[in-house]
């Protein structure tokens, strides 16, 4: 009796020979290196400016200006290195990791701010981070991969 393809998780398709596990990885991979790319690519042309609408968008909280001003101009640059990375499949670990922490900067600062809508969607962006790290053995594609990295 053949076996139910779609009860088996290490099933293969018909894609490359590759396992659907390792096309979902990619896929989503692929959708948030965009995304958070693309978050810092369009920061970096200006990063004073967006530190200072952080500034401004901060000035009802409790949290000293220097301090967000700070972040501010260090954070499009954390998206768009940490985008690519995760894209490429460039130190994938570590980038999901620096992704996740990034998100919970983040959520500090939206919690600080009561923007709990908000609050929602990065919590979205880091359960993506930890499955994508949960799965990483899927990873397929990857620049670690065709640079000899024995893990993604």
């Amino acid at each position: 009796m053949k076996e139910d393809p779609s009860r088996n998780p290490e099933a293969r398709s018909g894609l490359y020979g590759l396992s659907d596990a390792s096309l979902g990885h990619l896929v989503l991979r692929c959708v948030l290196g965009v995304n958070i790319a693309v978050h810092g690519l369009t920061r970096v042309g200006n990063p004073a400016a967006f530190a200072e609408g952080l500034v401004t968008g901060f000035s009802q909280t409790w949290l000293p200006a220097w301090s967000v001003r700070g972040f501010g101009f260090v954070l499009p640059f954390v998206e768009l290195l940490t985008g690519l990375a995760v894209l490429l499949g460039l130190r994938l670990r570590a980038a999901l990791v620096v992704g996740g922490l990034t998100m919970a900067a983040l959520t500090f600062g939206t919690g600080v701010q009561q923007k709990w809508e908000i609050a929602g969607l990065q919590l979205f962006y880091a359960f993506v981070y930890a499955w994508l790290l949960h799965h990483a053995s899927a990873a397929r594609f990857t620049l670690d991969g065709a640079l000899g990295n024995r893990r993604p």
